[in-house]
């Protein structure tokens, strides 16, 4: 059966033959899957990045070498697919957090308390100043600490424009607050 593999992931490579690479992903899904859900232990974020592995490995089908294991080479790809997953879950996580700490948290040494009632003041300005569906963003990723992907999928986006939007309103938010923190200094 490994011969069989190499020959249809070789078909499926120089061909572009679709029925070939079906037939390789019907002999090597419940592996990827398998693999994927030990890694997760939840089903349907396995089953996700399962899809976007195959639909990688296709994309990228002329990469595959004849000769070697499609097997191995499809894992490789799923465990890019989960790693990329992680690194994109990690930086949400930080993403907003990481803006309150750096640009509203900040303690100066002299008179800090005032210092953080002042940058959060104005971080509650900017935020009644952005649109209804940037501040569900924002309660999503930040307050109830979904992944982009998870608010993503609640507010009917796709996860890239999710993390787009974020990233945006990360920009705008610091630069909102330093200039009504410049303001309230003057």
């Amino acid at each position: 059966m490994a011969d069989d593999l190499d020959l249809w992931m070789t078909a499926a490579r120089d061909h572009g033959d679709q029925d070939a690479f079906a037939m390789v992903v019907d002999k090597c899904h419940h592996l990827i899957r398998a693999t994927l859900l030990r890694e997760t232990a939840e089903p349907d974020l396995a089953d996700e990045i399962a899809q976007e592995a195959l639909a990688r490995a296709w994309a990228k089908r002329d990469q595959y070498r004849p000769g070697t294991s499609p097997r191995a080479w499809l894992l490789t790809i799923a465990r890019s697919q989960l790693m990329e997953f992680h690194r994109r879950q990690d930086r949400d996580r930080r993403h907003l957090r990481e803006l309150v700490r750096q640009e509203l948290l900040r303690q100066a040494p002299s008179d800090a308390d005032g210092d953080q009632q002042v940058r959060l003041t104005a971080l509650r300005a900017c935020l009644s100043e952005i649109g209804e569906e940037h501040r569900q963003l924002i309660e999503l990723v930040h307050s109830q600490g979904l992944t982009s992907e998870a608010a993503a999928d609640i507010l009917g986006i796709k996860p890239p424009a999710c993390r787009q939007r974020l990233s945006r309103l990360q920009r705008i938010l610091r630069e909102c607050a330093q200039k009504r923190i410049a303001e309230a200094e003057r």
